[in-house]
């Protein structure tokens, strides 16, 4: 699974004329090693299948058990970045890190007197890692890559799909648990504790987010934090969570009504969930992402809500919480089977309250498959 993975990774990166790449993030060092760590960096020349994992002692085992087909490389004394150096060096002498050049390969002798190195990096890098990396490794040229490197991640296969798919269960059950104790007099932060116990109950290792409990008011804030607010009767609760399960994250939202609403709140409420249901008809492969965002963007902006609706209607999930592609004006990418994204169109009335319902899907080529299950006509409790 990993070495198909650094293969569909080989192919990207070729296209880019870089000579290796360097990973150093935790999701994609276990995307495309197994190395569950996180410490480390990962150097996969272009012409080498496997590649080298760089890290200290704590983590020297675990490579061992976790990355048989890779080579270990010890820190010892040195940092990351003389370590990446010398490592470099040894391998432009044995020929195995070749230098691209007009489509043909070059093997280099001597680094220091040699054209310079194109290693593609992560976009996500700390700027104080590439600060020393670049004045450690002179004539190496680091690039950003980050669209390149995260491309192969974004069409999930099908372990993947049935991980993201158990953790959005767990997320199900939760709502579930939850709405027998939304009622007046609790606070968002029992609420929020509540979710998450039961999550972590059924088997989630961690949550893929801070969870999110805003109610009246407070639901206007798309990302509000959990407060000792306590729910009154005729507000909203707008409840965002998430788990993770063996390594793989679900999302979801849905609003629910403690007394009865007021017309507008059942209006608004209405909108949210016809953008939502509308958007989802869209769904299939071969579709623009900025196109699926417009269907739900047009349809609130239709019955005078486009102002308070902000954000982009979707994002990927998977190892990460926000993955590409994303549902949003300005995301471009056409879709293909088997890449999982949100549908979560939202209206937030500064002050007053907010409404968001948020779907996990997987897009297929004729359609989806929704992921989450939970019911979404307003629950009034």
């Amino acid at each position: 699974m990993f070495e198909a993975r650094r293969r569909h990774l080989k192919d990207v990166l070729l296209k880019k004329r870089a000579d290796a790449v360097l990973i150093d993030s935790p999701s994609n060092l276990y995307y495309y090693t197994g190395f569950t760590g996180g410490e480390a960096l990962f150097l996969m020349p272009a012409g080498d299948m496997n590649g080298y994992i760089i890290t200290d002692s704590r983590y020297y085992e675990q490579v061992e058990k976790e990355c048989r087909d890779l080579t270990l490389v010890r820190l010892e004394k040195r940092g990351y970045g003389e370590t990446l150096y010398q490592l470099i060096e040894e391998l432009l002498k044995e020929g195995i890190l070749l230098i691209q050049e007009e489509g043909e390969e070059r093997r280099e002798k001597d680094l220091k007197k040699q054209k310079e190195v194109f290693i593609a990096i992560e976009d996500t890098m700390q700027i104080s890692r590439y600060m020393k990396l670049c004045e450690a490794c002179k004539n190496i040229s680091f690039r950003m890559e980050g669209e390149a490197i995260h491309e192969c991640r974004m069409i999930k296969d099908e372990k993947e799909i049935q991980k993201i798919a158990e953790a959005e269960a767990i997320g199900d059950a939760a709502f579930s648990y939850i709405l027998d104790r939304i009622k007046p007099g609790v606070t968002e932060a029992e609420i929020a504790l509540e979710l998450e116990f039961f999550m972590k109950r059924k088997g989630a290792s961690r949550l893929s987010f801070d969870t999110i409990v805003a109610s009246g008011a407070n639901s206007s804030m798309p990302h509000a934090q959990v407060t000792d607010k306590k729910i009154r009767q005729g507000e909203f609760v707008t409840m965002d969570f998430g788990c993770v399960y063996q390594g793989y994250c679900s999302d979801m939202t849905r609003t629910v009504a403690v007394g009865r609403p007021t017309q507008e709140m059942k209006e608004v409420y209405q909108i949210v969930l016809d953008a939502n249901l509308h958007a989802m008809e869209g769904i299939m492969e071969g579709k623009r992402c900025s196109e699926i965002d417009a269907i739900a963007r047009d349809y609130i902006v239709k019955y005078g809500y486009g102002e308070y609706f902000g954000h982009g209607l979707g994002h990927g999930v998977g190892l990460d919480i926000h993955e590409e592609p994303r549902f949003s004006p300005k995301c471009d990418v056409v879709t293909r089977e088997n890449m999982v994204i949100t549908d979560e169109p939202g209206i937030y009335l500064p002050g007053n309250f907010g409404v968001r319902i948020e779907d996990l899907v997987v897009v297929k080529k004729d359609g989806f498959t929704k992921l989450s299950q939970s019911e979404k006509e307003l629950i009034i409790l």
